[in-house]
């Protein structure tokens, strides 16, 4: 061991791994396959680097839903959507109300869920 690694960093043989961490390991590598295997090549080399599997979902969720700061943005604009929503005159009826569900499931998606009542669907 080196003085500027901690205990916890230093690589340990197999032979001496502990059951659960044996099992930890299996179980990060079950994952990080799977992730692997579902993401297109693109987004695979972006994360291909990444150790853990939880590494890998993190960059995932942050390419794909941004920072909390950008969450927060984007919850704060469909907000003012929902409070600005009106129904333009050359819209059908079908085109306004599918356009009003995909606001309420954006809404829902970045975690401002409205009440039926309030909403009005």
């Amino acid at each position: 061991m080196t003085p500027d690694v901690p205990e916890h960093y230093v690589r340990k043989e197999r032979s001496m791994w502990s059951d659960p961490v044996k099992a930890s390991m299996l179980k990060n590598a079950k994952v990080r396959t799977i992730l692997h295997n579902s993401l297109d090549n693109m987004m695979s080399n972006r994360v291909i680097a990444y150790k853990t599997a939880k590494e890998i979902w993190d960059a995932f969720e942050t390419h794909c839903q941004g920072t909390m700061a950008i969450k927060k943005n984007r919850r704060a604009v469909l907000v003012q959507e929902y409070e600005q929503f009106d129904a333009k005159a050359d819209k059908s009826i079908t085109d306004i109300y599918d356009r009003f569900l995909i606001l309420l499931n954006d809404l829902a998606l970045v975690g401002k869920e409205y009440e039926r009542k309030d909403s009005n669907t």
